[in-house]
């Protein structure tokens, strides 16, 4: 068993300024299948660059020797086909046989004891078991040879998750860092890629995907408001025992509330007795009698003065020891849902749709009819059609055939499974397409987005950050039915169970593309499996 320490670490990004850590106290057992969860913006990924010591903490240590591997992982030949890549992933094996050949070849005396060095490398890295263990891997994550065979830019996105995870998995004596496997996976990969990691050990994983996290960790390492914190079990053991802390600590916050405003008004009362007494000095005649009354009473005052000051910073300084026991309950904001109040009944009806995209047939003869406050799913493997089926009722794909019909008076709002602002400034866009601002920047920060949100272009923006700019565009005018396209991508916990309080509340009428298993269940009324 090895651990990795973080020892009283503080770590902040200079410009602009902003504090991630400060005094963070962590120690991460490596054989444990760990899931790393927290708010956008928290410092998850951070976390992940400092154990693998690629930024510099102003203060503290990491004591970490173990070799890291990091996914996704980004330094292949995407033309190579998915087995090479697999294998060059784990270890530069194709170099080392190459090298080897080469010093075969010249048989000197010099050579002969390179190839030595080189050949004890490759068996150190398991060079003669590696196309075996390939070959094991992919099968147990749902590779087949076919797959292996493809280069590997003809993956979907999920093959190429699978594949690279099998990857970072095979290198020997490593400990694997995650960062968000699921984005766009469909549900049926999600569940593989859940059982494969449940095999595993030694992983920290960040995820959003509550029912993934159930799936495979044995550890929640969540970074809260106040603190970091380390906890045995899966996601469900987690929310219960903190939902069940949260409680306490809403009475506890409620009743050191009541304390500090009660102090804060004994301060400000015995602020007034002393002014007042100050005052007494100024009253009375000019006679000898007078003024050595006013002198007793000045000499009184004074002293009252001097106790006022002594009582109000001993007041202060519990007022501040109370606030620091104000812990980790999180300010929550209702988020808002404008409907077109005149939407007909039926909003939506499709007859017999079929579409072809390149000779290949995506869908046939489907229909739906879709009545207002309606809340459905669309599921399906990746590729299916899912994201066609949207394009085709907003016109974005018109070489289909059989009837698409809504009324034309209704407005129909869409964010896309890749936000559609990606590049210059968020103001830009804002005054672009006629949004009002100041409504806009109030949901965001609903949303959890706030701050110099219109001085930095939309390329630094988190992935989680522009997903959220997507979605706000659909909810700050009304709209007769909402089309989201795997609207939880990149999104925290926090703010997916905002949007399912949302859409219970204010039931619109949506379809939605969702690969979420627990979103699915808490939301959808019909769920359409392509």
């Amino acid at each position: 068993m090895a651990e990795i320490i973080i020892d009283n670490i503080t770590f902040f990004y200079e410009t602009p300024y902003k504090m991630i850590f400060q005094n963070l106290n962590l120690r991460i057992d490596t054989m444990w299948k760990t899931g790393l969860i927290g708010r956008n913006g928290r410092g998850k990924t951070t976390l992940l660059n400092i154990i693998q010591k690629n930024y510099d903490v102003q203060k503290g240590k990491i004591i970490n020797n173990i070799d890291c591997v990091y996914f996704p992982y980004q330094n292949f030949d995407p033309d190579a086909d998915t087995f090479k890549v697999i294998k060059n992933a784990v270890a530069p094996y194709e170099h080392m046989e190459k090298e080897m050949e080469e010093l075969l070849s010249k048989n000197d005396e010099k050579s002969i004891a390179r190839y030595m060095e080189v050949l004890n490398s490759y068996q150190a890295a398991g060079g003669y078991e590696i196309d075996t263990e390939i070959l094991k891997e992919a099968q147990s994550i749902g590779i087949g040879a076919e797959i292996l065979n493809r280069p590997f830019f003809t993956l979907s996105g999920g093959e190429k998750t699978r594949s690279l995870l099998i990857s970072v998995f095979l290198r020997k004596g490593s400990y694997v860092l995650i960062d968000e496997p699921t984005n766009h996976l469909d549900m049926k990969g999600r569940e593989i890629l859940g059982e494969y990691l449940k095999s595993k050990s030694g992983f920290l994983m960040i995820s959003h995907d509550r029912y993934f996290l159930d799936l495979c960790v044995d550890h929640i390492i969540t970074i809260n408001k106040s603190q970091v914190e380390v906890m045995q079990g899966n996601y469900s053991d987690w929310e219960y025992n903190f939902t069940n802390r949260l409680k306490m600590e809403e009475k506890q916050n409620e009743k050191l509330t009541r304390e500090i405003r009660s102090l804060q008004g004994a301060s400000s009362l015995y602020r007034q007795v002393s002014g007042s007494k100050e005052k007494e000095k100024y009253k009375g005649s000019q006679s000898d009698t007078s003024m050595i009354d006013r002198g007793f009473v000045g000499a009184k005052s004074a002293k009252l003065a001097k106790q006022a000051v002594n009582f109000e910073k001993r007041i202060n300084r519990n007022i501040e020891q109370k606030k620091e026991l104000l812990t980790d309950t999180e300010k929550s904001y209702e988020l808002k849902l404008l409907k077109e109040e005149k939407s007909p009944s039926a909003v939506l009806d499709i007859y017999d749709l079929s579409l072809k995209l390149g000779g290949k047939e995506i869908f046939k003869n489907f229909s739906l009819s879709v009545k207002k406050g309606e809340r459905i799913a669309i599921t399906g493997r990746n590729g299916c059609g899912k994201t066609s089926l949207f394009n085709c009722i907003t016109g974005e794909i018109l070489n289909y055939s059989g009837e698409i019909f809504f009324p034309k008076y209704i407005r129909i709002m869409r964010s896309y499974q890749i936000p559609r602002w990606q590049d210059g400034y968020l103001k830009d866009n804002i005054l672009r397409n006629g949004v009002d601002e100041t409504v806009f920047r109030n949901v965001m920060g609903i949303l959890g987005v706030s701050g110099d949100i219109f001085l930095k272009p939309l390329q630094e923006f988190s992935e989680g950050e522009r997903k959220k700019i997507d979605l706000c565009r659909t909810l700050i005018e009304p709209s007769s039915l909402l089309l989201w396209d795997e609207p939880l991508n990149y999104l925290d916990i926090a703010s997916r169970e905002l949007l399912e309080q949302t859409l219970l509340k204010f039931e619109p009428t949506i379809l939605f593309i969702e690969h979420d298993r627990y979103f699915i269940e808490n939301v959808a009324q019909r769920v359409i499996s392509f």
